[in-house]
């Protein structure tokens, strides 16, 4: 026999045959071309949970489940390749299929982790029991009962047992290898590692009561999509134990939990995973800029930007009030003294190289998450800003409209600088082509807001010599018109369309999905709750758990 076994078959089959049992994949809602009018919002009070589709891990999810599962902390699915997004989000369920390629790096990794587990050092605590004393077999034994229902994120069968146990007793028998137990204990992790069971958040659901068109989900269920959501990974231990003690039944229990868990260091990491898919800021690793143009800018400048938005959003969220309205007009940052002088700032008394510190911004030049470096950066030329790139940031991620791609007769080259136009002046051409100013009279006028960034985030009061106009407006939204980005980020901060559409983009990442017409009242509520708990983010966090979409499923297939 081989040192491993390939159950690379049961990720294939993972899509073929989970859709069979659960009956509830349901298509991602698609944004109209065109925004239309929205429907007054009637809440009859009836459950309709909207559907319930299979999730798979992402890259995230199988990094940090494997490393509370078996302390493995080496990131094996950064070898995956990247997961196709919809809706600006790598998790949404409909997109996450599994190629054989997949399938294969699958096994590869199962294979690494297990061999990495059963190392000599690692075995100790892998196995949890000392084989001296118990023997082989029993420890086996006890390490499939123990570890099974941790990887499975239930309880186990007697068959699922049995056929483990199996495949240990087949290292066993292998005769040219120095340790068969050990073998014998990497095919059970790697096998665990390949099933759908591991790699899918399987939902059957209890049994509906009576002619009920939902059901409620299974107490380890309820665990399991507390912990995915939450944290990105696999339920703790007091997550388990709630749910063998059958308490994540209630509302009132699954709201302790979730509040229990926001107050725990992986949730960090959860918040932190959807601000960056939001925004997309992790390409900085990507971008390149003119030399000539900025001699100044380099990949570490870029690395250090990133690092900026994640301790700021960090702070705005977990210790600086954890409202919208800091998130989006804080007058201060957090960043190192060498991106300070990048940015022509003044680091405070005492600041140590490459050691990140709040920075007070002069408040009439940057405030909140859209005047940072790093989103101004990644939305712009490598030689000139971009008022459509910016643009379309905010109308697609702050007010949830899908733009449409251009036509494939329009050329999308951007005008070019170095005539003595500013950039206001030369993207105006956008405005009287009439192939083009349907779409760019939705971006155009809002990126006019942050020309006094350069393609590189710095601040600046002229554009080609001449004073900056940074007038402008956000078409068909309650916006009012603003002077500057300044003035733009404090009416967005107040926009109930922007504040609704943050929680749609958390509606979206938290249930792996896109919000279905089903779901209209759901997200009525969720909205009207955030604004009146005052733009909260942790208690919009907690709304999400008490919903009918997260409390129950759908029978019999998506509405």
């Amino acid at each position: 026999m081989p040192r491993s076994t390939s159950f690379a078959f049961a990720a294939l089959i993972a899509a073929a045959l989970i859709p069979a049992c659960s009956g509830n994949i349901g298509d991602p809602f698609e944004l109209p071309d065109i925004p239309d009018p929205e429907p007054q919002v009637v809440c009859t009070g009836q459950i309709q949970p909207g559907p319930s589709p299979i999730r798979r891990m992402t890259r995230f999810e199988y990094n940090n489940t494997v490393r509370d599962l078996l302390g493995d902390a080496t990131g094996p699915a950064n070898t995956f390749g990247a997961e196709e997004e919809a809706l600006g989000f790598n998790n949404n369920a409909a997109n996450l299929n599994v190629s054989d390629q997949l399938a294969n790096k699958y096994m590869l990794a199962a294979e690494g982790v297990s061999e990495r587990a059963t190392d000599p050092a690692m075995m100790p605590t892998t196995l949890a029991c000392d084989v001296a004393t118990l023997g082989q077999d029993a420890c086996a034994q006890q390490f499939i009962n123990t570890f099974l229902p941790r990887a499975f994120r239930r309880p186990i069968t007697d068959e699922e047992r049995a056929s483990f146990f199996a495949l240990y007793q087949a290292g066993l028998a292998e005769p040219d290898e120095p340790d068969p137990f050990r073998i014998g204990i990497e095919l059970i992790i790697q096998a665990a590692l390949q099933s759908p069971h591991f790699l899918y958040r399987v939902e059957m659901g209890l049994p509906p009561e009576g002619t009920a068109t939902y059901q409620r989900l299974s107490q380890h269920e309820m665990a399991s999509r507390l912990s995915y959501f939450l944290w990105g990974t696999m339920p703790d231990a007091e997550l388990f134990a709630a749910a063998e003690e059958a308490k994540l039944g209630t509302k009132e229990e699954i709201e302790t939990q979730a509040r229990r868990m926001l107050d725990d260091p992986k949730a960090h990491d959860a918040i932190e995973e959807f601000h960056k898919q939001w925004l997309d800021y992790d390409r900085i690793g990507n971008i390149t800029k003119d030399t000539m143009l900025f001699p100044d800018y380099s990949p570490a400048i870029g690395q250090m930007m990133r690092e900026e938005m994640r301790a700021f959003v960090d702070h705005a969220v977990f210790e600086q009030g954890g409202d919208f309205a800091t998130l989006m007009t804080a007058p201060y940052s957090f960043m190192p003294p060498e991106l300070a002088s990048f940015y022509g700032i003044s680091a405070p008394e005492g600041a140590e190289p490459g050691v990140p510190i709040q920075v007070n911004f002069d408040p009439s030049e940057r405030a909140g998450l859209l005047t940072l470096g790093v989103l101004m950066s990644i939305n712009a030329h490598t030689n000139q800003t971009s008022p459509v790139h910016r643009g379309k940031l905010v109308r697609e991620q702050f007010l949830c409209f899908q733009m449409p791609p251009p036509p494939p007769e329009v050329n999308p080259v951007a005008p070019q600088p170095g005539n003595g136009t500013t950039a206001k002046e030369r993207f105006a051409q956008h405005s009287e082509d009439k192939q083009c100013k349907g779409c760019h009279r939705l971006m155009d006028p809002i990126g006019f807001g942050f020309e006094h960034y350069d393609s590189i985030g710095r601040y600046r009061l002229k554009d080609e010599g001449q004073a900056i106009d940074a007038t402008g407006s956000v078409a068909d939204s309650d916006v009012p018109d603003f002077t500057n980005a300044i003035d733009l980020v404090n009416k967005m901060a107040d926009s109930e369309d922007v504040q609704d559409c943050y929680v749609k983009q958390w509606f979206r990442f938290g249930y792996g999905r896109g919000e279905n017409k089903v779901d209209a009242c759901t997200v009525d509520t969720l909205a009207k709750g955030f604004r009146e708990n005052g733009g909260d983010i942790k208690e919009l966090l907690v709304s999400l758990t008490q919903t009918d979409a997260f409390l129950y499923r759908p029978v019999g297939g998506t509405p």
